[in-house]
């Protein structure tokens, strides 16, 4: 080897230096990739499962645009879920329909909100709620509430993490369409609240309140970078 060859070689030791910063680098960067990548999906099941439900609204109210003479009875009543799974499911492609049977859920799961506390075990809700799966693998669970409907969403079917907010997502059925919950107007589930996130990551498009939860707002800046 000559002089000028020998110069530019790198020793063993130089190359191990560097596989080690790069391998670093990468174990830094991958999961922050990975999440970004999950949450686009995310996104994009959501926004998909919001717009197949609306068409299926839109259809199913052609006869009818008053949801509140669909036949709800009060709320959480058994008609009531049953009215609304007969107007709408019609116009849904179903992979499979439990009706008020387990099945549609996962088992033995109880879903959680944000701060992780408990709040509801969909597949044994019982005839409150009605349930079925998606031709896309998306998981329905439907609720009378006297003067509208609501719809739970478990966009990424029977895998985790079963939270509100990250795979688990709602809606209203009302008079003028399918409405998100957590809309700049709703007072009663806002934005940051239980169950507040379904239109945020809808309009804007992102999940950045699992990160920077006290900059975000309908009002403020709509991500961690704006």
């Amino acid at each position: 080897m000559s002089g000028q060859a020998a110069r530019l070689a790198f020793t063993l030791a130089e190359v191990l230096v560097t596989l080690g910063i790069i391998g670093v680098v990468a174990a830094m960067t991958m999961p922050a990739l990975i999440q970004n990548h999950r949450e686009k999906v995310t996104v994009t099941r959501l926004k998909k499962a919001y717009s197949v439900l609306s068409q299926a609204y839109v259809s199913a109210s052609s006869e009818n645009l008053d949801i509140k003479e669909w036949g709800l009875d009060k709320e959480f009543s058994t008609d009531g879920a049953q009215a609304i799974a007969d107007k709408l499911l019609p116009y849904l492609k179903l992979n499979k329909d439990c009706g008020f049977e387990k099945g549609c859920f996962p088992a033995n799961v109880v879903y959680t909100y944000l701060d992780g506390s408990g709040w509801y075990n969909l597949d044994s809700s019982g005839s409150r709620a009605y349930r079925a799966i998606l031709s896309d693998g998306t998981l329905i669970a439907i609720e009378s509430f006297g003067t509208y409907g609501k719809i739970f969403v478990d966009v990424n079917g029977f895998k985790g993490p079963n939270q509100d907010g990250r795979d688990l997502f709602s809606f209203k059925l009302k008079t003028e369409g399918v409405i998100p919950f957590g809309t700049q107007t709703d007072t009663l589930t806002p934005f940051g609240k239980n169950e507040g996130y379904t239109a945020w990551v809808i309009y804007n498009e992102n999940m950045d309140y699992l990160r920077c939860p006290d900059k975000l707002g309908w009002d403020k800046a709509k991500s961690c970078k704006g």
